[in-house]
């Protein structure tokens, strides 16, 4: 019989810390937004459709550490005798783990850690289990915050656990309702988007399942070519094989993936990962004619299975290639003796992470996904590509057909719009708000069967403002504790600078905020300015330091913000934030005199550090810069790096180049290599 209980997290965790202080400003990477395609019009993708400047109006949590020492969180069980499924609330609602009692075997990659690095649109984000992605390019704004929990029964019994969550940026809400029935081997997973709003949105969900690096093992889907970034054009690619003499002809001489296929003298079968010498990912082009999944089996023929209803198109697998840095970077996000080695495979509304679709109002999209374990013919699997897709749909078949799957769908409706019966966790306070707002408007609730808890204190100033027609106030010290980026709340925040709010500084940046992160740079530039007019606050210079990069004076932005830090010393956001644009504007003499004055709370932080330690290096005292880099064997670590960020490298070979230099010696970089510690390059051989 199932059954659904709570408990807590058998791994050890990094506290992901206060969020900043800081709205995020200043543009995320849009590196897949800005990418061309040589793609056939009769493809009819979304590319670069409605993607984000910014991640605003969430803010960044990027104030965690490397510490494995925080309290472990609860987690919600849903467990039978066939399969144990662990969720965790707090990290948006993560299926964690996924366990084959038969078997005794874990089918998902269960990380022994929650140790996060710079990998999501908010910093914040660790690996391994099923995320759930919704509303925006990348990880969702909740992969390491809490969302709303509850329980509730299906007529027979069967135990649900749901989730759900308000999405800012999209207006929109997602609902996921989880169920394994008894004497089942399937965790089922019923997702719902509703689209409240009276225009459209644009839409984007991927759910990314990180299954455990097993060598030989393969990735089956119902695909014969795949959408993939070569030489930074979309492009499509045959599957299972990619043809060197394609390759050839398509990148030029000198690309890593080129010249590790060269160098093999050969084709190489995509879906094993470990044929991926390079850090790549395979959009596939589903063949919607077959039913929807995707699969890792070992060479026994063993490994996890995920499939669903028609409407989830996507498919798509992610591998960190065989080199040093892919290796360094698996390693980083794990921990325990754990290689942290894996490998994804994902599911997805539209065929690339680089779309996003059109959303009707007042809509609601919904699907089934199913998880489980396959035992499948090894000689099929790994035979030749047609007997292993009709392999891993035979067996598929014998658990659910795709008919019923969609039968299923359809009959789990009123479940899926039934109140819960209890809540376990709450999440946040904005859907709430919304539906204040919506009852304000004489409009109806989103999604009334959805218990959205209450307003907490970070809404109250929105709430005055629907309230009174004016934001209230909070002292100029006290940074901002949120921010609104929805068109309604912008309307009522207009008319109260033009009324009651004409002179409060705090409702003034909030609008100058908003208008930044667009870009609309003159009505940012109004606000923002009559905002400091108001009063000179710490975090209208940083909004108004970020104006002046935006367009184009890094000089002037760092030297606004060396005023910003002043007003408040001792925050974090800030200091991490002023040392960031003074290394950008090349102000090393600055950046010295700056960290040397700071607080020892602020001079021991790793970000600080390191700038300052490039700074040493660009002033002559490049000893002194080794010593805080290599610290005597345990070398710098930065928690929030960046993926892609390779700025522990660069500075080690600034160093070691102005080391050789002073004695006179020549100093090779294609042949010294920095130690594996500080190395997350991605294309180092």
């Amino acid at each position: 019989m199932t059954k659904l209980y709570t408990g807590r997290l058998e791994a050890r965790c990094v506290d992901i810390g206060p969020e900043s202080t800081l709205p995020p400003l200043f543009t995320v990477n849009t590196r897949d937004a800005d990418m061309p395609s040589d793609l056939p019009e009769g493809d009819g993708l979304y590319l670069k459709y409605e993607f984000l400047k910014s991640i605003f109006p969430y803010r960044f949590q990027d104030n965690y550490t490397r510490q494995l020492n925080a309290e472990k969180p609860q987690t919600v069980i849903l467990e039978n005798e066939y399969l144990r499924a662990e969720f965790v609330p707090a990290l948006g609602g993560k299926l964690w783990s996924l366990f084959d009692k038969e078997k005794g075997r874990e089918l998902l990659f269960r990380n022994p850690v929650v140790r996060p690095a710079y990998l999501a649109t908010r910093s914040a984000w660790c690996s391994g289990g099923v995320e759930w992605n919704c509303g925006v390019h990348g990880h969702t704004p909740f992969t390491c915050s809490p969302v709303f929990c509850a329980k509730l029964k299906m007529e027979d019994g069967t135990p649900v656990l749901r989730m759900y969550e308000f999405e800012r940026i999209r207006g929109v809400v997602y609902q996921m309702d989880f169920f394994i029935p008894d004497a089942s081997r399937l965790l089922y997973a019923r997702m719902r988007v509703v689209n409240p709003a009276y225009h459209a949105t644009a839409m984007y969900w991927w759910s990314n399942i990180a299954v455990p690096h097993v060598e030989g093992a393969r990735v089956v889907v119902p695909a014969e070519s795949a959408y993939t970034p070569l030489n930074g054009i979309m492009t499509t690619v045959p599957v299972p094989s990619i043809r060197l003499s394609d390759v050839v002809q398509r990148l030029p001489e000198g690309n890593r993936f080129r010249r590790k296929m060269e160098a093999a003298g050969r084709d190489i079968d995509i879906t094993y990962p470990d044929n991926n010498p390079v850090s790549v990912d395979y959009f596939f082009r589903t063949d919607k004619t077959r039913r929807m999944y995707t699969c890792q089996l070992s060479p026994e023929g063993y490994g996890l299975f995920q499939s669903s209803t028609s409407r989830l198109v996507g498919r798509k697998i992610f591998v960190w290639g065989q080199g040093p840095g892919g290796r360094k970077w698996q390693e980083y996000l794990s921990g325990d003796g754990c290689d942290g080695k894996y490998c994804e495979i994902q599911c997805g509304l539209a065929h690339t992470q680089s779309e996003h679709i059109p959303m009707p109002p007042r809509t609601a999209w919904e699907w089934l996904e199913i998880y489980g374990p396959m035992n499948a013919d090894p000689a099929k699997v790994h035979g030749d590509w047609d007997g292993a897709r009709a392999e891993v749909e035979k067996k598929i078949g014998e658990y659910i057909s795709a008919a019923d799957l969609e039968k299923k769908l359809a009959g789990t409706h009123d479940m899926a719009l039934s109140p819960a019966e209890e809540m376990l966790y709450a999440g946040s306070g904005w859907g709430a708000l919304e539906n204040l707002r919506r009852q304000n408007a004489d409009l109806p609730a989103m999604c009334p069967h959805l218990d959205f808890g209450k307003t907490h204190a970070e809404q109250q100033p929105y709430l005055d403002l629907m309230n009174t027609g004016s934001m209230g106030t909070i002292e100029e010290k006290e940074a901002p504790a949120a921010w609104m980026k929805q068109k309604e709340w912008t309307l009522l925040m207009e008319d109260a600078v033009q009324n009651a709010d004409q002179e409060n500084w705090y409702t003034l940046l909030q609008l100058g905020c908003l208008y930044l992160a667009q870009p609309d740079l003159l009505r940012a530039k109004i606000y923002i300015e009559r905002s400091l007019s108001c009063r000179r606050t710490a975090w209208g210079l940083y909004a108004h330091a970020e104006l002046k990069r935006v367009q184009g004076d890094q000089e002037g932005c760092a030297l606004t913000m060396l005023e910003a830090a002043s007003l408040a010393p001792e925050d974090a956001s800030l200091a991490k934030m002023t040392a960031r644009h003074l290394h950008a504007a090349g102000m090393y003499e600055k950046q010295t005199a700056y960290y040397e004055a700071c607080a020892p709370c602020i001079r021991d932080l790793p970000r600080m550090k390191l700038y300052y330690a490039f700074a040493l290096a660009m002033t002559g005292e490049e000893k002194k810069a080794l010593d805080i880099l290599e610290n005597g064997g345990e070398y710098l670590e930065i928690p929030d790096i960046q993926e892609g960020e390779v700025s522990l490298s660069e500075l080690w070979y600034i160093i070691r180049e102005k080391l050789a230099a002073r004695e006179g010696k020549t100093f090779d970089r294609a042949s010294e290599k920095p130690p594996y510690e500080l190395d997350f390059r991605m294309f180092a051989e």
